[in-house]
């Protein structure tokens, strides 16, 4: 197959080339099949009540032979806190920081080569779950794929933390 950096490759033809063939592809190329990927990979079982929808999917099917023809990469982190670049928590308002958390995500992400749209799972902490609603509202502006989710009430979070993103997987393209 040739180099081609503007065709957008499918599911399928990625299917019908050998590994070697794929890695031959362009960055791009194989950047844009990752999300092909990604998307094909999140499933829903059933019906989802509204309040969940767009927030998680059911579970992910990781295509290892997939991910591993387009080279790509699994990023694992976690302990995120709502803290600023000079270490300190600066809200004591737990919107503030779901807001903050959730930009430090992002620094992070963005450091990794990936972004909120590559995300598959998620393990978050709060503080208290009657603001589970608010940190849903928040969420949702950063992340909109739908990944994998669990949020968990921990009231022994350490200081002042509402909230801790406690893991987080995406995925990104190898150079």
């Amino acid at each position: 197959m040739a180099k081609a950096t503007n065709k957008n490759y499918t599911l399928k033809e990625l299917d019908s080339m050998s590994t070697e063939e794929a890695q031959k592809l362009s960055f791009a190329a194989r950047d844009k099949l990752l999300d092909l990927v990604i998307a094909d990979g999140r499933k829903i079982g059933g019906k989802q009540p509204a309040r969940q929808v767009g927030l998680m999917c059911d579970w992910f099917e990781e295509d290892v032979v997939r991910l591993q023809k387009i080279k790509a990469i699994k990023i694992n982190c976690g302990g995120f806190i709502p803290i600023a670049k000079n270490g300190e928590v600066p809200t004591l308002d737990p919107n503030g920081q779901f807001k903050l958390i959730f930009e430090n995500v992002k620094g992070a992400l963005k450091k990794a080569g990936t972004n909120f749209d590559r995300v598959i799972n998620t393990v978050i902490f709060m503080k208290n779950i009657d603001y589970w609603g608010e940190m849903n509202e928040v969420y949702r502006k950063y992340i909109k794929c739908s990944p994998t989710r669990a949020v968990i009430g921990c009231q022994d979070l350490n200081k002042t933390y509402q909230i801790e993103i406690v893991s987080l997987h995406a995925y990104k393209v190898a150079k």
